[in-house]
């Protein structure tokens, strides 16, 4: 019993710490702006009336940037939306907002935002460009070669984001981010792509992945048939990011992303001198 006790002494703690820097009013308009969001949020992705999906995706966009508005906002942890990712930068700078609206053709429109931490954000000297949030525009069907091209929130990659990394090197402050983009009926797409900001302004794409290529890549794609699993993970004790190795699954298929499936074996790239780099097959990998 006593052991009980202090479990929750130590929940109620620090849900109270945190409750603290909200106000009470605010408390209660982020309350029921969630619940809003919750109903609309539902009918983005539930509905089978397409313009319902896309009218309640609007309405949610618009309730949530009043929502982030309010005083407090970055602490209140919006955990009753389902659909949506949320993920705390690792050095608590920001939070990265991503979700998806479907259309009847099984393709995939992905919205998202990033919100900074406003005490983090009181410390920074130069405030050019510095934002309380920044919205992320969805591009991709414009972006002809991902693989090199540096984009910026309003000309973003599309993908839910569900891991996150950050690494240094000097200065700068890369945020890995690992996503899935559902792109069509036939496939879909893991993405891994990098984040840092520039002038107080968030840019998307890096130089820092080494394949063993004629040059870096800015970020990483997998396009494979949209029956198959792929696993992309980030391995925080090691500081690795996992992936599986997909392939056509004959020689006629070469090209043909759609067919490409899982062949059981997987990669891992390592951290080294700044960058991303493909250190080996992971042989005697195992999931856990």
């Amino acid at each position: 019993m006593k052991k009980i006790l202090i479990v929750l002494f130590f929940y109620f703690g620090i849900h109270a710490k945190a409750q603290n820097r909200i106000d009470s009013l605010s408390m209660d308009s982020l309350h029921d702006v969630e619940i809003r969001l919750m109903g609309l949020s539902e009918r983005m992705i539930q509905s089978y009336d397409e313009e319902e999906r896309l009218t309640s995706g609007k309405n949610f966009i618009r309730t949530l940037v009043r929502a982030i508005k309010v005083q407090g906002s970055y602490y209140y942890p919006f955990d009753s939306l389902k659909t949506v990712s949320i993920l705390h930068a690792p050095d608590d700078m920001f939070r990265i907002m991503t979700w998806n609206l479907g259309t009847n053709e099984e393709e995939f429109h992905y919205y998202g935002l990033i919100q900074m931490n406003p005490n983090k954000i009181k410390k920074i000297k130069d405030t050019a460009n510095l934002r309380a949030y920044y919205p992320l525009i969805d591009r991709s069907s414009r972006i002809n070669n991902p693989y090199d091209t540096i984009t910026s929130a309003d000309f973003w990659w599309g993908s839910t984001y569900y891991q996150m990394a950050l690494n240094k090197a000097g200065k700068t402050k890369f945020y890995t981010l690992i996503g899935w983009d559902g792109n069509t009926s036939r496939s879909n797409k893991k993405v891994i792509d990098v984040l840092t900001f520039q002038n107080n302004l968030p840019v998307f794409g890096a130089p820092i992945f080494d394949v063993k290529g004629k040059k870096l890549l800015k970020r990483m794609i997998w396009e494979f048939n949209n029956f198959a699993t792929m696993t992309l993970r980030y391995e925080e004790k090691k500081n690795l990011l996992i992936y599986e190795n997909i392939v056509p699954p004959k020689p006629s298929n070469l090209g043909m992303y759609e067919t490409y499936l899982p062949d059981g074996s997987y990669d891992f790239m390592a951290w080294k001198n700044g960058k991303w780099q493909i250190t080996g097959e992971l042989k005697d990998f195992k999931l856990r």
